[in-house]
């Protein structure tokens, strides 16, 4: 058994051991050559480290690995393990995980990160044998009819000023979730947007990160809620959210799907009140983090 990196296969030969890795999997994962490259862009995702095992010349098992700074900190993110059907079980994601591992080392990580299906309880039981612990729980929510605008109103008469911005600007606040699911994070929503939320004595109180998606012809199709957060200790916690849901989510007339990623499920304020706007649970996650 060695280990290679992923950038010496050829561009197909990627995609091929990707869903190869993912056959049989919770999800549909299958990827095109399109939307793996799309994908690895996009997710910060580095060819040159993220591995390949093989057995005699074939490969048989990969991951994914992104890294970012976060805080001063270095971060690594496990953006897919995979290992081919015939050769589950044998004992090879235990011995790929730690030669990743080994990886971070060299590469300087002090914090490792990934997300697991609630549902995929082996992958999970694995990682926690090298080290990961479960530190949150995490939702992914869709609704595909109107919105009531009403269940949006304030329940106070206070009011709220929401602008839009870049997602980048979040970054700077002081109650940002800098270590949120990586794909939540800002520097993930390179084609997203932010909401900032400020009360009436212009304190910024809440923001969002969000992406809307477009079809071919222009048409709103999708929009997609990465985080939303209000700062702690308000008494007007709902309200804030309700501000800030008010402009992720228009036009509430609007027929295209709404859905979130990777919401932090201890936000409960949060998601008892999507779940009000008719919301369903359509995926779950184990977000865990290792310390190096």
């Amino acid at each position: 058994m060695i280990f290679k990196k992923m950038s010496e296969l050829s561009a197909e030969d990627m995609v091929a051991l990707w869903n190869k890795g993912f056959e049989g999997y919770f999800l549909n994962s299958t990827l095109n050559l399109d939307k793996f490259l799309s994908r690895t862009v996009n997710e910060g995702l580095s060819l040159e480290h993220s591995l390949v095992v093989y057995e005699n010349s074939d490969p048989i098992g990969f991951v994914m690995n992104g890294f970012r700074v976060i805080e001063g900190k270095r971060v690594a993110w496990n953006g897919g393990t995979g290992i081919a059907p015939e050769n589950r079980g044998k004992g090879i994601g235990k011995k790929l995980m730690e030669r990743n591992l080994q990886l971070y080392h060299e590469q300087g990580v002090d914090t490792a990160l990934l997300e697991a299906l609630i549902q995929n309880k082996a992958a999970i039981k694995l990682y926690q044998s090298v080290g990961y612990s479960i530190t949150e729980q995490l939702i992914c929510l869709q609704q595909a009819e109107d919105l009531d605008a009403s269940l949006l109103q304030p329940n106070s008469p206070s009011g709220y000023v929401t602008r839009r911005g870049l997602p980048v600007e979040a970054k700077g606040l002081s109650f940002y979730r800098h270590l949120s699911a990586w794909q939540t994070q800002w520097a993930s929503m390179k084609d997203g947007e932010c909401v900032i939320v400020s009360d009436e004595g212009d304190e910024v109180v809440g923001y969002a990160l969000f992406k809307r998606i477009f079809g071919e012809e222009g048409n709103l199709a999708t929009i997609a809620l990465y985080q939303c957060e209000s700062i702690p200790g308000r008494a007007d916690a709902e309200d804030i959210l309700k501000a800030a849901l008010s402009e992720v989510y228009a036009p509430f007339s609007s027929s295209c799907k709404r859905i979130t990623m990777n919401i932090r499920d201890s936000n409960k304020e949060l998601i008892g009140l999507l779940e009000r706007l008719g919301f369903t649970r359509f995926v779950e996650q184990m977000y865990m983090i290792r310390h190096l």
